[in-house]
């Protein structure tokens, strides 16, 4: 549905952007997706597995679909995940060379830091990264099943979770993210649920029923996000779905995938391709290409708008969140 109702809010779909492309202003497998304090967006594209490949590289754009540039092309081997400093410096996440790369906004490499192992400071296929309001890094060190902290320049804090599935515990965890009360909340994949935290660790929640008979279940977890009213959205990576639930941690309702226009940069491609244009136009039902595939991403911006990474289409779908929506009166 293009509008989502529940319990008093509404989710509009508002746009999508991208279009699967090894090059120019297309993404690659995107993975992650991070917003930087000056609005604009930071878009990962992992590329295919197999090694350094050009098309493994980090897109900045706005959310109007304004591609500015991208950078770090070649320069990984898995990347993973990304967030943006308060100074707009970005950070990603490599998990097969275990490091942490740092970037400037203008795309040069600063410095990295991390190696293989699992002491103090050691990573083991780093995931998810998040910065709290001190400018502190977290980093989900999901191989070790815990989660790290570091200052910008790489120096290690503090490190807390092990493997296991009762609270507290991991087993190989992937997505994270800060709420503006400064509680942590980590996507673990491999125990299909959701767990949040206190800054320093203290296990507070454990969100969503993991891999039950309930629609509402989760399926291995990816990523997750929470806005400025402390709704909490979950990329349900099994289910092709994000389940978005209240700050209690109950289900409001989830999201299937609305994109059954074509963003800009895939008009472009497509008008380019006469037969393209006339054989989506003899499609019927685009609800099966509207709808997610692979979701792995997601973020929220200062607006409270959605942005969610759907790898195996190479796009991002956009949604707002109306606080005041009034459903209008026609007659239909």
């Amino acid at each position: 549905m293009l509008t989502t109702q529940a319990d008093g809010r509404t989710w509009n779909f508002s746009h999508a952007i991208g279009r699967n492309a090894a090059a120019g202003n297309g993404f690659t497998n995107p993975i992650s997706v991070a917003t930087a304090p000056d609005g604009l967006l930071y878009v990962l594209s992992r590329g295919a597995e197999a090694g350094v490949q050009d098309n493994k590289r980090i897109g900045k754009l706005t959310i109007d679909e304004e591609f500015i540039r991208d950078f770090g092309r070649g320069e990984f081997t898995w990347p993973n995940s990304l967030a943006v400093a308060a100074d707009g410096n970005v950070y990603i996440s490599d998990e097969f060379d275990n490091y942490v790369a740092v970037y400037n906004p203008d795309g040069e490499r600063l410095t990295k830091f991390g190696e293989v192992g699992s002491g103090d400071g050691q990573l083991g296929g780093p995931a998810g990264l998040a910065f709290d309001s001190d400018d502190n890094l977290y980093v989900v060190d999901a191989g070790n099943n815990r989660v790290q902290t570091f200052t910008t320049d790489g120096k290690h804090l503090v490190n807390w979770g092990r493997s296991g599935a009762g609270d507290g515990e991991f087993n190989h965890p992937w997505g994270i993210t800060i709420d503006r009360n400064g509680d942590v909340y980590v996507a673990d994949w491999g125990n299909s649920r959701v767990q949040k935290f206190s800054p320093d660790g203290t296990f507070l929640m454990s969100i969503g029923a993991p891999n039950g008979s309930d629609e509402l279940s989760l399926d291995h977890p990816s990523d997750v996000a929470v806005d400025s009213d402390g709704d909490i959205y979950v990329i349900d990576w099994g289910n092709k779905r994000v389940l978005i639930f209240d700050p209690e941690g109950e289900v409001l309702t989830t999201l299937q995938g609305d994109a059954h226009e074509f963003s800009k940069w895939a008009k472009v491609a497509v008008a380019s391709n006469p037969d393209a244009v006339k054989a989506y136009r003899r499609v019927k039902d685009t609800t099966a290409l509207a709808r997610f595939q692979r979701p792995t991403g997601v973020a929220v911006d200062e607006q409270d708008r959605i942005i969610i990474t759907e790898t195996t289409r190479g796009r991002l779908q956009v949604y707002s969140k109306d606080k005041d929506y009034l459903d209008p009166q026609f007659n239909l």
